[in-house]
């Protein structure tokens, strides 16, 4: 059986190194050393939410970080930091750990602010390091008096203690010093509490609360589920919206960690018109919103504009200017067949936003697909190559020139690359519309595309630029497509199917070989022979019979059939051929469009050279039709940024507690005077002694000032002791 000492000590909190656990809990909590500790963690999570981009999409992540980090760093949340649940329990318990310390504390400074401290004793003074002594003529009844008028003059709050062998005059000033620590902790506990009300705590609770469910994008297109919405009463939010130019709307869109929710809102909101000014590079310089609000309670409308740092506040709701993005505008294309001998277009319509299905041009690409219009932009600032510049050739920006380019070394990076060197001499230029679409197979599998409505010259050249990447985090890389004569494609697409046509290979490999070597005597094997090589290699460039197209295709069958010795000599032979057949190709492609034979110049001799490079780069664009961009009706929107931070007030009152706190931590000083007026033969004997909790040149400076009047007034006067004096 137990004895009565461990019942008892069983019905207490069990004690550690003779102490309750709570008490060590809460000494922990309001301990200096764990305030600084939560101060530091949260210094240091703000220095990374400054450097780190909040909320931004998971590509850009990826983008900046790569994969793996991205990945490990987003469970950290990161990416979201002052919603993390790490980071508001840091604050939560701060508030708790300051709360602790002005509770215990503050009593204490309260009590010592009203403290004279006038029973000190005279061995006490006498150990003070600002320290004076000196005769008076004045009785030791009359001199308190006189001491207490002078100090109180100086500011100074006095009391006397009358004791049987003296007098004590206790003086203090700059009391208030300590309110500057009581509210300095004050508005650490205010901004805290100010900041989780305006963090992501409130909206989870009344998540919680009225048993709110997320949802998909898909669901919301097929109408707002009330499951997933919050009511205006919602006392924080920051949410966004998309509106487009004469669209209405009364909801916004809250992004969490699963999914979506809409939000209500008080008012009504309409964009009447974007507007947005450029510089003269074609940078943006300036957008606004001119927008109508709608109060359904008054009935009041009445108009505003939004831009940038210039918000517009209506019912304790925050409408900033985020950004700007496509409204939905109209787009008309025409498809360019990659593959087969067909060279002419198709028309196609479509909204940027959305999509269609492509099943009925089965025929023209050889599968189904879908195309998703995903972005739309009127203006596209580039840095171009500047004209006459030192620079390497177009052919170089792009794919390498036929001659110098090894075809053993034909890989995406290579010869699909980005539109400028970054080391060549540039400038921004504006280079007009382009479209961004994707392409998505029966499987899902997607690939994105970014093609330029305009030609762009580049070093005296004129091509169109047509982007592909495989993945979000991918850059684009442009296949360069020279334009004719005429500034069109049309000369390339009949270049392109004429290469598809096997009679037109033919013709075209004899005419050349004919053209070539039909003067020598005997030639007959020996054209027959070129001939047949050249249309060899028309057809391993055209991709018959071969999974590979293209200079790819070349240096495959190479490799398989020349031994090692002999492939720089084989391949400077077969790339001969292959450009003299293909100026016969593409006269026979002007032929058949009974138009006249090219003028064998530097004109028609660059474009069959650009052709050539970017047919053999069709087979690493991914894709059997190229979209290009005709017409448009364009439509903008502008992006909103909603906040209701009724945390914003709280945290703007912890900013004054904290400038009154450093004020008057800074600026006020608490010194104290003690004066011991005894009896003496001539008169009164008067012992001084200052002290301050922080020695400073001012309290120097004040306690010579002291000692001098004193000297002044004093009949006999002592050294004064002290280490500043």
């Amino acid at each position: 059986m137990s004895s009565s000492g461990d019942v008892a000590n069983n019905m207490h909190p069990r004690k550690i190194g003779g102490q309750s656990a709570w008490v060590s809990l809460l000494e922990l909590l309001g301990s200096m050393r764990f305030a600084i500790s939560l101060l530091t963690l949260i210094c240091i999570a703000s220095a990374i939410g400054t450097v780190v981009g909040q909320s931004d999409p998971w590509v850009n992540y990826v983008n900046q970080f790569g994969p793996f980090w991205a990945s490990f760093f987003e469970p950290m949340g990161l990416f979201r930091i002052y919603n993390a649940p790490w980071f508001i329990a840091v604050m939560a318990f701060l508030v708790v750990s300051t709360s602790l310390c002005v509770y215990r504390n503050t009593p204490k400074m309260i009590k010592e602010m009203r403290v004279y401290r006038e029973n000190i004793r005279e061995n006490s003074l006498k150990a003070f390091a600002h320290r004076w002594e000196g005769q008076f003529n004045e009785k030791p009844d009359a001199l308190p008096g006189i001491i207490t008028e002078w100090l109180e003059h100086k500011g100074f709050k006095v009391k006397l203690s009358v004791r049987s062998n003296g007098t004590m005059v206790a003086a203090k000033a700059g009391s208030a010093n300590r309110f500057g620590y009581i509210a300095a902790h004050l508005s650490i506990i205010v901004i805290c509490v100010g900041g989780l009300l305006d963090s992501g705590v409130p909206l989870q609770v009344a998540v919680w609360a009225t048993g709110k469910t997320p949802v998909t994008g898909a669901e919301i297109t097929e109408g707002i589920p009330e499951k997933a919405r919050l009511g205006s009463a919602n006392p924080s939010y920051r949410a966004n919206l998309l509106l487009p130019e004469g669209e209405t709307s009364r909801v916004a869109v809250l992004n969490t960690d699963d999914g979506l929710l809409i939000q209500d809102l008080p008012f009504e909101l309409t964009l009447k018109e974007f507007r947005i000014d450029f510089y003269s590079t074609g940078m943006p310089k300036l957008f606004a919103s001119d927008v109508q609000v709608f109060d359904p309670e008054t009935q009041e409308r009445f108009d505003a504009t939004i831009e940038v740092n210039k918000p517009l506040i209506y019912k304790g709701v925050t409408v900033f200017q985020s950004s700007f993005d496509d409204g939905g505008t109209k787009v008309q294309l025409k498809g360019i067949p990659l593959n087969g001998a067909r060279d002419y277009r198709f028309d196609l319509d479509g909204v940027v936003g959305g999509g269609r299905d492509l099943s009925q041009l089965q025929g023209d690409m050889n599968q189904e697909m879908k195309i998703e219009f995903t972005a739309f932009k009127s203006i596209n600032v580039e840095a171009l190559p500047v004209e006459n510049s030192d620079q390497v050739s177009v052919d170089d920006l792009a794919l390498g020139n036929a001659d110098t380019l090894s075809p053993f070394e034909t890989n995406l990076a290579s010869v699909l690359g980005p539109g400028v060197k970054e080391d060549a001499k540039t400038k921004f230029t504006n280079i007009g519309p382009s479209i961004t679409y994707k392409l998505r197979d029966q499987a899902g599998q997607a690939r994105e595309f970014h093609n330029y409505m305009l030609p762009i010259n580049l070093d005296g050249g004129r091509y169109y630029l047509a982007g592909v990447r495989d993945t979000p985090m991918d850059s684009f890389k442009y296949l360069r497509i020279p334009v004719d004569e005429n500034g069109q494609l049309d000369g390339f697409m009949r270049f392109r199917a004429s290469l598809q046509d096997g009679e037109i290979r033919r013709v075209a490999s004899q005419r050349f070989a004919q053209q070539a070597f039909g003067d020598r005597p005997d030639s007959a094997q020996l054209v027959t022979s070129v001939a047949d090589s050249a249309q060899r290699a028309l057809e391993k460039f055209a991709g018959v019979g071969g999974e590979l197209a293209g200079l790819p295709a070349i240096a495959q069958f190479i490799e398989n059939t020349v031994p090692d010795g002999e492939r720089e000599k084989a391949s400077d032979v077969i790339i001969r051929l292959l450009q003299g057949a293909m100026w016969e190709v593409y006269q026979l492609s002007r032929t058949t469009a009974s138009l006249a034979p090219a003028v064998p110049d530097d004109v028609h001799g660059q474009f069959v050279q650009d052709a050539q490079i970017a047919l053999s780069d069709l087979s690493l664009y991914g894709a059997p039709v190229m979209f290009q961009l005709d017409q448009f009706d364009e439509v903008k929107a502008s992006v909103f940024q909603l906040a209701k931070a009724p945390g914003q007030w709280i945290v703007y009152l912890g900013c004054l507690f904290l400038c009154i706190g450093v004020f008057s931590m800074f600026y006020i000083r608490e010194r104290r005077a003690f004066f011991w007026v005894t009896d003496s033969e001539s008169g009164s004997k008067v012992m001084m002694g200052m002290s301050t909790t922080r020695k400073t040149m001012d309290f120097e400076k004040e306690y010579e000032q002291f000692v001098d009047e004193l000297n002044s007034r004093a009949s006999t006067k002592a050294a004064p002791a002290g280490d500043a004096v």
